[in-house]
């Protein structure tokens, strides 16, 4: 697989982050497999109904995980790939590229148990305001047409739809 790209330094998390003892350490080869669990354990539901055997589902998902990181890296070389932490145990992921004028929101995933709680919209609106204070022209995203909750956060945060991605998926955009 793809190597990450060297980390860069981020600007401070919010005190309401750092209260919950949450850190974005860089993530590393060695967390690949932690990721691909996270991936899978994300995707699972999708295919509930599949023919296949739980073996089978794994390896699918094992598969889309490492093509998604091939791209993911390839299309964001001085992205920032990050774990999300809460008492340095690893709850998800955050990928974001701030290497351009426009930055880019390329992925966010919490583990089942740690969403709804405020997490990823405390990390939206610190990197919105990271974006804002580093001068950005703004920060866009694409989520699937099929996701309405993160759709719908997205939209809460303010962003506005900006156009079909594939047909799969909804481009949106947020300006400071």
């Amino acid at each position: 697989m793809l190597a990450f790209p060297t980390p860069r330094p981020l600007p401070m998390l919010p005190e309401a982050l750092r209260m919950l003892d949450m850190a974005l350490p860089p993530a590393r080869a060695a967390d690949l497999p932690l990721l691909a669990d996270l991936h899978a354990a994300s995707r699972m539901a999708e295919l509930l109904l599949a023919p296949w055997s739980p073996a089978q589902k794994r390896d699918f998902l094992d598969e889309q995980f490492a093509l998604q990181h091939a791209h993911f890296v390839k299309h964001h070389r001085k992205g920032d790939f990050r774990l999300v932490t809460r008492r340095d145990a690893p709850i998800g992921r955050f990928y974001f590229d701030r290497g351009g004028p426009e930055w880019v929101l390329i992925d966010i995933l919490l583990d089942a148990r740690a969403q709804a709680g405020g997490i990823g919209s405390a990390l939206i609106g610190w990197l919105q305001g990271a974006a804002r204070d580093a001068g950005a022209a703004g920060l866009r995203l694409s989520v699937a047409r099929t996701n309405t909750r993160a759709h719908a956060l997205y939209r809460r945060l303010g962003f506005a739809d900006a156009g079909e991605v594939a047909g799969t998926h909804v481009a949106m955009f947020w300006r400071p």
